[in-house]
């Protein structure tokens, strides 16, 4: 999948959602998962670097989603402070979360960047992929 076809498919999620900040609470009670259409592996994989490159999230929350003595895993089945749904994933990233460590948009990533991160740490919770 070429850069632009992963950004297209990003753009139709982005059009899909209803807002993350009101559509997140909603969804994540429903324990909702991404549209399978963004399940793609090139999206994945470009989670992936983002994870572990500008998003710098791997320095808080380990190299494998383990966690650490600063944030916890991302691996599920059970979350600290959110249910593992998609779109809870998406809020967290998206908005961080007062009073830690978990800023919004962490290393300044766009919002297609936690979309796409959102993506691989979902997919990777849920054994879809690999760390």
């Amino acid at each position: 999948m070429t850069t632009r076809a992963i950004g297209l498919v990003v753009l139709l999620v982005l059009m899909a959602r209803p807002g993350h900040a009101q559509g997140a609470d909603t969804a994540a009670k429903a324990g909702a998962a991404p549209d399978p259409a963004v399940l793609t592996p090139a999206l994945i994989d470009q989670g992936r670097k983002i994870f572990h490159g500008p998003g710098n999230c791997s320095a808080c929350h380990g190299d494998k989603l383990e966690g650490g003595p600063v944030a916890p895993s991302l691996r599920g089945p059970t979350w600290r402070h959110i249910d593992g749904s998609y779109d809870a994933i998406i809020h967290r990233v998206d908005e961080g979360m007062p009073g830690t460590a978990m800023v919004a948009h962490p290393g300044g990533i766009s919002e297609t960047q936690v979309l796409m991160a959102a993506t691989y740490i979902y997919a990777v919770s849920h054994g879809l992929a690999k760390p």
